[in-house]
């Protein structure tokens, strides 16, 4: 069973039916995974705990997610089950308890078939950086998946699972969706717990998932958003997300950037000014809208100086102490110093030095608290915006995804010029302020035949409301583009 084919409900509804059984499905796709394991995209493959589940099984018709298959991030801890961020400091880490996603999951008994590869601690931004190998594009090995939820991203794209847990620091769920052609959701920040989850910016983390469905976002939605007393950052998001299937659009204003749409290519912007026509036939309202070109020139730099710092924070405790890989040395100064030179890789190793330089006290006004400064200016924009418009579009990017070979051993920004540079951290104004943010499918390059995909944003805790608005597109691109 390829699952780019079914919608959650779909098989569903044929377990319901008795068409197929739970047991069949999970020996079709571990049959299926096993022949794609030497891509790299599962650090552990729980293949057996999975079969033992399904060959005792009990299926519940009043849960929508009994029995479905999915693959969870691996920096989302699982009872008993490795979990390394993708880093090899953590390679030898079995947490004790499940983090509060993996709970729910649990408890709405879906199935685990494995965690998925990232870039190390989230780090990383291509699929490149997981200790455990490269994740490739799976339409050209050539290119990159994108990351750090490449392992998620992949999974849902090759038709393994129907949903895939992710997290977004700045766009490591959304920016993949659009390089291989699926749905990448970041919803509003706290709506699902990060308890249990490794952090790598707390306050830009969020946790998302992948599908290859719009109406999947809406059944994920429904299960996942819960408050959380254990994390301090949780919020109450939680309604009937269902009703959204209900919901009649009524006229919605979309705004599209102005700095944005100067760079814009012959072939993108031609895509969107034919979805642009297609909205006005519609009866919605699209306008072109100023943010400030030296605010979106800000982000890289302000992202890179929030992220670093609180990363090499939050990642302090990954010392060789308490657990996790520990290199021999004659004491405990030298013993730290040596696990973490060891075991990071160069990425992480950089960030940390630059976040750690950001955190003495000489530099902290005039780099940290500098940049909180201009992220406060920014999400002001973000607010002045959405009293004029419902929804943000956003291109995820100018072109389908790089090569390897144009992005491997930099970092960030190296690899863009300067005078477009924002246009590759567009997607982190979702995290500045916490709003929730969907990758959807798009168009195909002319030339390659890759996706490329767009993203649509709506402000803090209207999650339905984007998610109404998902259905809608989805429909208006198929009959538009097909």
């Amino acid at each position: 069973m390829n699952f780019k084919n079914y919608s959650i409900r779909e098989i569903h509804n044929l377990l319901v039916e008795n068409k197929i059984s739970v047991k069949n499905i999970i020996e079709e796709v571990i049959q299926q995974v096993e022949k794609d394991l030497k891509e790299n995209f599962l650090i552990t493959f729980t293949s057996e705990q999975a079969k033992k589940v399904a060959n005792n099984f009990k299926f519940n018709k009043d849960k929508i997610l009994s029995g479905i298959p999915y693959v969870n991030k691996d920096n989302v801890s699982t009872k008993d089950i490795l979990t390394t961020a993708g880093s090899k400091i953590l390679s030898n880490y079995i947490p004790p308890y499940d983090a509060t996603v993996s709970k729910i999951l649990n408890d709405n008994e879906a199935i685990l078939l494995g965690k998925s590869a990232l870039d190390e601690l989230g780090m990383g931004g291509t699929g490149l950086f997981s200790f455990n190998g490269i994740v490739k594009n799976p339409f050209d090995n050539n290119r990159i998946i994108g990351g750090s939820s490449s392992g998620s991203a992949f999974a849902v794209c090759k038709g393994y699972v129907p949903f895939s847990i992710g997290t977004d620091t700045g766009d490591s769920i959304r920016k993949p969706a659009s390089y291989v052609g699926i749905y990448g959701y970041k919803p509003t920040y706290g709506s699902i717990s990060r308890y249990g989850v490794i952090p790598y910016a707390p306050s830009l983390d969020h946790v998302g998932f992948f599908t290859n469905h719009a109406e999947d976002l809406i059944y994920l939605a429904n299960e996942l958003f819960k408050y959380d007393p254990k994390d301090s950052t949780s919020i109450d998001n939680s309604k009937n997300y269902l009703d959204v299937f209900n919901t009649k659009n009524k006229k919605i204003r979309f705004g599209f950037l102005q700095e944005v749409w100067d760079i814009l290519d012959d072939q993108l912007k031609n895509a969107y000014s034919k979805l642009f026509e297609n909205l006005k036939k519609d009866n919605h309202e699209v306008e072109i809208f100023s943010f400030k070109k030296e605010l979106l020139d800000a982000i890289p730099a302000m992202y890179m100086m929030i992220s670093f710092a609180e990363g090499v924070s939050t990642s302090s405790n990954l010392d060789g102490i308490n657990f996790g890989v520990r290199s021999e040395a004659e004491n405990y100064q030298q013993l730290i110093k040596k696990t973490r030179t060891d075991s990071f890789n160069e990425t992480v190793k950089r960030r940390f030095l630059l976040g750690s330089y950001q955190l003495k006290k000489e530099n902290q006004e005039l780099l940290l608290a500098k940049s909180k400064k201009v992220r406060r200016l920014v999400v002001d924009r973000i607010n002045y915006f959405f009293k004029q418009f419902d929804i943000m579009i956003l291109p995820p990017s100018l072109d389908v995804a790089p090569l390897i070979s144009k992005v491997y051993g930099t970092d960030i920004e190296e690899r863009y010029d300067d005078s477009k540079a924002f246009i590759h951290d567009l997607l982190i104004l979702a995290n500045l302020n916490g709003m929730p943010s969907i990758t959807l499918p798009f168009i195909k390059d002319e030339t390659t035949k890759l996706p490329i995909g767009i993203n649509i944003c709506s402000k803090p805790f209207t999650d339905d409301y984007l998610l109404s608005t998902t259905l809608y597109l989805e429909k208006l691109i198929k009959k538009a583009f097909k």
